[in-house]
């Protein structure tokens, strides 16, 4: 019987071995993103949902696997209605909207961020600040992953208007994922980002641990198989893969270090709302702190004034407080024709904890 089911989760997972099933989930080398791709294979395969309660009681998987073979004829009752969620919003560029004489790339985020927030709400008629786990713990829909290819910022002018349109699936009850695409002209925005729900232990943003929101319905779509956005995520975050690529450009994962400097939290523009490092500093200060790194090797700050961002690709695996320091690391520097692509790491100063790696490319505006 162990044999039948562990494929179950080696479908999903394929260096998960017969010997993981009956040690410490911990020791078995299983994050949690692992147990994430997990449990939706196992509430696939045995046709119900498990509870917060129950799943994170379980000390090795086959406690889990114990659990959905004696409880397989039990069905959870959860209105289903699957229809296509999406949005349609038309915005003019005007002042809050620009940085550098160019498109803000910060407020670009943020709106991205809203949309995604904004189908989730709709998809399951929660509000953002209804989001609960099943014993009543405030969850949060957190970015894992935003990747995205756009014109050249410099081209979109004020008043100009950006026609957006998004919409979102599901994997599981935790793992969202939503596709943005914006029109401006001959100018275009394509993102996809992807966010689980997460829950914070007290006030430490240095403790979030993976949840499930309690809902009574979801009309998002469900995606049967792991998605390979995820999939890529997870092999990156466990640091199984050398080439990272997207667009038409590859870049090599790396821990080489060509250039360190430790970054200052600004509170009171870097936390948001509920006292997170907002998902949208990240890749800010990854280009503050590059900026450093051009001025000290060419002497100047073309990279501020020329470059603009045309491909980015943001990967988040922990959070910071506001009291904390960000170590950011410059991995990879690649300059050819028009562009500079740079990989880049940043680090929690604290406990050395990776907050993320960011890959990027920007094109001289001439």
């Amino acid at each position: 019987m162990t044999d039948r089911y562990l494929q179950i989760i080696k479908d999903f997972i394929p260096t998960i071995s017969k010997q993981d099933l009956s040690v410490p989930i911990r020791e078995a080398g299983i994050d949690s993103l692992d147990l994430v791709v997990i449990r939706v294979a196992l509430e696939k395969h045995f046709g119900f949902e498990i509870s917060d309660k129950d799943w994170f009681s379980f000390n090795t998987l086959n406690e889990a696997l114990n659990y959905f073979v004696s409880h397989g004829s039990e069905l959870k009752s959860k209105i289903v209605s699957t229809k296509k969620i999406s949005i349609e919003k038309q915005i003019e560029i005007t002042m809050p909207q620009m940085a550098n004489s160019s498109l803000s790339e910060n407020w670009l985020l943020k709106e991205l961020g809203d949309l995604h927030w904004k189908l989730l709400s709709d998809g399951i008629e929660q509000k953002s600040s209804e989001f609960k786990d099943g014993i009543g713990n405030r969850l949060y829909a957190t970015f894992t992953r935003i990747c995205y290819s756009l014109s050249n910022l410099k081209l979109f002018q004020e008043n100009d208007s950006i026609n957006f349109s998004a919409s979102i699936k599901r994997f599981g009850n935790t793992t969202y994922l939503s596709q943005v695409k914006g029109e401006s002209g001959n100018n275009f925005i394509k993102a996809n980002l992807m966010t689980t729900f997460s829950v914070r232990s007290s006030k430490d943003n240095s403790k979030i641990e993976k949840s499930n929101p309690l809902e009574k319905v979801n009309h998002i779509e469900e995606i049967n198989n792991t998605p390979e956005f995820l999939n890529e995520y997870r092999l990156l975050r466990k640091n199984l893969t050398d080439k990272w690529t997207f667009s038409e450009f590859t870049f090599l994962v790396s821990n080489e270090t060509l250039f360190q400097c430790d970054y200052t939290i600004n509170s009171y523009y870097e936390i948001n709302g509920v006292g997170l490092l907002y998902f949208a500093v990240y890749p800010i200060i990854s280009d503050f702190c590059t900026v450093d790194f051009y001025k000290k090797k060419f002497g100047n700050l073309d990279w501020l004034t020329r470059f603009q961002t045309i491909h980015r690709d943001i990967n988040y695996f922990a959070n910071c407080n506001a009291d904390d320091k960000i170590i950011f690391k410059l991995n990879n520097f690649e300059q050819a024709d028009n562009c500079v692509k740079t990989a880049t790491t940043l680090y929690r100063q604290s406990d050395n904890t990776m907050l993320a790696k960011i890959f990027t490319v920007k094109q001289r505006q001439t």
